[in-house]
């Protein structure tokens, strides 16, 4: 600074952002505590709360019952069927894959051709669904339409 330079005193532009927005907060929060006062505006302000909290919702009711709560023992025999169905699946694979290997089938070879034959099946049912219900329209002399 220069020794003929006056310092300059106006706030920066933050400082008055600062000093703006601490004015709209004391202006709101003075008109918030007047209308706390008055009853009309806290009715409504009730009714539009609770219209939009069940907003597109019934009406709170009594909670629904619980369901029962699962004894020990059930839950156990479940656990034991839920693990004897496993080991099945497993067994069930073994015995495929050990066909498969007597057959002379690599096992990637046998998925491949697995859902090749599933696609031709249904292909073949589909045809022939189409001609048994053309051939049953021609029978009846009825015109067959599209569903």
């Amino acid at each position: 600074m220069a020794e003929g330079d006056v310092p300059d005193t106006d706030p920066t532009l933050v400082e008055r952002w600062l000093q703006d927005q601490q004015q709209w907060q004391r202006t709101l929060f003075t008109y918030l505590d007047s209308m706390m006062k008055n009853d009309e505006f806290l009715v409504h302000m009730g009714n539009a709360m609770r219209g939009s909290l069940l907003a597109g919702k019934p009406y709170p009711t009594a909670a629904p019952p619980q369901a029962p709560a699962e004894d020990p023992a059930t839950a156990d025999r479940l656990d034991k069927v839920l693990f004897a169905l496993h080991q099945l699946q497993g067994q069930m694979k073994d015995v495929l894959m050990t066909l498969d290997e007597l057959r002379g089938l690599p096992t990637s070879v046998k998925a491949t051709a697995g859902k090749r034959a599933a696609a031709a099946r249904s292909t073949r049912t589909k045809a022939g669904a189409r001609q048994v219900a053309s051939g049953s329209a021609r029978k009846t002399g009825k015109r067959r339409t599209r569903s």
